[in-house]
């Protein structure tokens, strides 16, 4: 069972992946503002394995973001 469960560990994950709402989020698209000499975000879309969400409160705009699908959606 244990062998069967070690071959199998990356459909495992991959499954996961798209079965959970959480999980990595890449940036899509952002748009932003300058605010004395730095970038200041306006608003930021990811793309995951639940679509397109764009969240109301991630700090910064990350190129990648751990984020729960539940919360938003675009």
């Amino acid at each position: 069972l244990f062998a069967a469960l070690a071959d199998g560990w990356k459909i495992v994950l991959i499954a996961a992946f798209f079965l959970s709402p959480v999980g990595p989020h890449l940036r899509w698209e952002y748009t932003y503002r300058e605010a004395y000499g730095h970038r200041a975000y306006v608003s930021c879309t990811y793309v995951g394995a639940r679509g397109f969400i764009t969240p109301n409160d991630v700090e910064g705009c990350p190129v990648i973001a751990w984020l729960d699908a539940r919360e938003w959606r675009r």
